[in-house]
């Protein structure tokens, strides 16, 4: 598996040009592992933190909240599948 570094989201998330991402992401190979270990982190007065694994092969997300709130989940899963096309994406141009 690979770990995506939380350096990565925000760069990502707030559309980062494709050159820094790959710099950035390109020495790990990424798209060498089948599940990518993505930690999540929510903002707010507790700072909680969520894990996703994303299982490239059958294309699923496994979110794990230790809090269980659901309400956030469907961003949760957003943040994950805009990691997943964006870094995919790069390496199909890249490779």
């Amino acid at each position: 598996c690979a770990i995506l570094s939380t350096h990565d989201l925000p760069r990502i998330r707030y559309n980062a040009p494709d050159e820094v991402i790959w710099r950035q992401c390109s020495w790990t190979q990424y798209w060498e592992r089948d599940i990518w270990v993505l930690p999540i982190h929510r903002p707010s007065h507790i700072g909680h933190w969520v894990f996703c694994a994303i299982y490239l092969p059958s294309k699923e997300f496994h979110l794990f909240d230790s809090l269980g709130d659901q309400k956030h989940w469907k961003h949760d899963v957003k943040v994950c599948s805009h990691i997943n096309v964006r870094i995919t994406k790069l390496i199909t141009r890249r490779t």
